[in-house]
């Protein structure tokens, strides 16, 4: 694939229009509200359309560890799940419902001044990296008294971003679903914009306690997913996440996604390798859906990822609240298989990450 462009200083530019593309670097702030037509929404429509979240993914040879704030407009979110790599058991399994602003807040900065902050009843997650900062912050807290089984919680992780690969950006439409109906649901079906940052191969560093126990994340590679979204009412994905080292120590990961932000020749698929940053092809995804522990089995159609997954454990949060249905099921485990990048064929045996079927109407 040709090389990818720096990412923009802004989204949308100064005269509102999004720049749909894929590209590499660092986003600046994004801000749905400067869009200009046809892409611009009132803020009503704005408030009921826009998601974004920041997520977070850390892995070494003895957990993996994933944590989300997310702000949906009307409603938020938030969950720590964690899984022993070797004993091959779940350690922690929480998701945490809340309320939009000011309990619950996302940036609009997604590198330099990220801020997600989600607070409730003996839980705190706040996930940062300062205006000057070279490292993303992830800190969890949650309380004993909301966890009896597991004990208290306490997860503060760094990911340096020097000697990473560049992310993965990509501005892209998000088709809201035709102009029938009146004018208010013409209004809502119009089509958005998405912008998505995606980073693997941070290394690690830190510390996890859950009850008595305690894991060092020293040397650990982390993968990042920060989004910002005016997205259909009714929104359906694959995904995949794998981060973690070869065996000569040089972090390798990939990003995959099916069913959402497939725009353009590469969309948000990609491989990680090093410093180095490598765009793949559309990715298929085979698994069960009646039971995500079964084994997945993932590729691409240029034959640069050949993998399967096999999960551990499965996180989920299947909910019917009237405005708000998720079906949301993220199992974390190993994935095995081969890629290819830049016409180098590396072998993977046990990469941690993570998979996910979610299909939402929000």
């Amino acid at each position: 694939m040709p090389a990818l462009s720096l990412a923009p200083v802004e989204v949308p530019g100064p005269d509102g229009a999004p720049r749909f593309g894929t590209y590499a670097g660092e986003v600046g702030p994004v801000d749905l509200a400067r869009l200009a037509a046809p892409h611009a929404f009132p803020s009503w429509a704005r408030r009921l359309r826009r998601k974004r979240w920041h997520y977070a993914v850390y892995t070494t040879p003895e957990v993996v560890a994933v944590m989300a704030v997310a702000e949906l407009g009307y409603a938020a979110n938030a969950f720590f799940t964690a899984v022993d790599l070797r004993d091959k058991q779940p350690l922690v399994d929480a998701t945490f419902l809340g309320l939009p602003a000011p309990l619950t807040s996302v940036s609009a900065s997604m590198s330099r001044g990220l801020s997600a902050r989600f607070r409730g009843p003996g839980v705190r997650l706040h996930f940062e990296r300062k205006e000057h900062s070279d490292r993303y912050r992830h800190r969890v807290d949650v309380s004993a008294l909301r966890r009896p089984r597991s004990g208290r919680i306490h997860f503060d992780g760094e990911a340096l971003v020097p000697g990473a690969p560049p992310p993965l950006v990509l501005v892209a439409p998000v088709p809201g679903g035709g102009s029938t109906g009146g004018p208010l649901a013409s209004v809502l079906r119009r089509d958005g914009v998405n912008v998505t940052q995606k980073s693997v191969g941070l290394l690690a560093s830190g510390t996890f306690e859950v009850g008595r126990r305690a894991y060092a994340l020293e040397g650990g590679v982390v993968g990042l997913d920060s989004t910002d979204g005016l997205l259909a009412r009714h929104t359906t994905w694959r995904w995949a996440m794998g981060a973690g080292r070869l065996d000569d120590g040089t972090p390798l990961g990939f990003n995959l996604v099916a069913g959402f932000n497939e725009a353009g020749a590469a969309g948000e698929n990609a491989l990680f390798l090093g410093d180095q940053l490598e765009p793949v092809g559309p990715c298929t995804f085979q698994f069960n859906a009646a039971d995500p522990l079964d084994l997945w089995r993932l590729s691409t159609e240029d034959g640069a990822v050949q993998l399967t997954f096999r999960p551990l454990h499965a996180h989920r949060d299947v909910r019917d609240l009237l405005v708000l249905r998720s079906r949301f099921v993220q199992p974390l485990g190993f994935f095995a298989g081969k890629v290819r990048f830049r016409g180098r064929e590396i072998a993977i045996a046990a990469l941690p990450g993570v998979a996910e079927d979610q299909d939402m109407l929000w």
